[in-house]
């Protein structure tokens, strides 16, 4: 059993100034004296990988997001719009556009922004509209709205995917 010198050990380990504990270590540095020494060289120190932290800093806020749709089926949508067809895919088009910029705006930290906006003419029939997606329940989420009237159903999904 060797010993090892627990001040060598703790020379060796660097701890984050961030709050976070997270524990890296940097490789040996090559000493003057030891420039000459045959058996040291740039390809025999031990690099180590850098560590990563494995949570977000500021996570997806679904109470957030959630008013980020409801203002913009606010600004598109009343009791009095018409369904239009010409007009249906440029708004899906400009909502999922501003609803996108608007949570990236949040700077959530590691997240992916997904938006899928739909608008369907509403013709006394019923809509059902699922939107299906593979996803790490802890830390991925969506968030959903609806909006309805006489002439046309609006729904918006998002979906934050945490990106490692």
């Amino acid at each position: 059993m060797s010993y090892v010198d627990e001040a060598s050990i703790d020379e060796q380990i660097y701890e984050t100034q961030d709050g976070y504990s997270i524990l890296s270590f940097y490789p040996a540095e090559i000493n003057e004296e030891d420039i000459d020494d045959p058996n040291i060289s740039e390809e025999n120190i031990i690099k180590y990988e850098n560590t990563y932290r494995m949570e977000s800093k500021n996570p997806f806020d679904e109470r957030l997001a959630k008013v980020v749709l409801k203002t913009e089926i606010e600004n598109h949508f009343n009791h009095e719009t018409k369904y239009d067809p010409n007009e249906a895919i440029q708004t899906c088009c400009n909502i999922s556009f501003n609803v996108r910029n608007k949570i990236r705006e949040m700077e959530f930290d590691r997240y992916k922004i997904v938006c899928i906006v739909g608008i369907v003419e509403k013709r006394s029939q019923g809509v059902l509209s699922k939107v299906k997606f593979l996803r790490d329940t802890t830390k991925d989420k969506y968030v959903k709205t609806k909006f309805e009237n006489n002439n046309l159903v609006a729904t918006i999904v998002v979906g934050a995917l945490y990106h490692e």
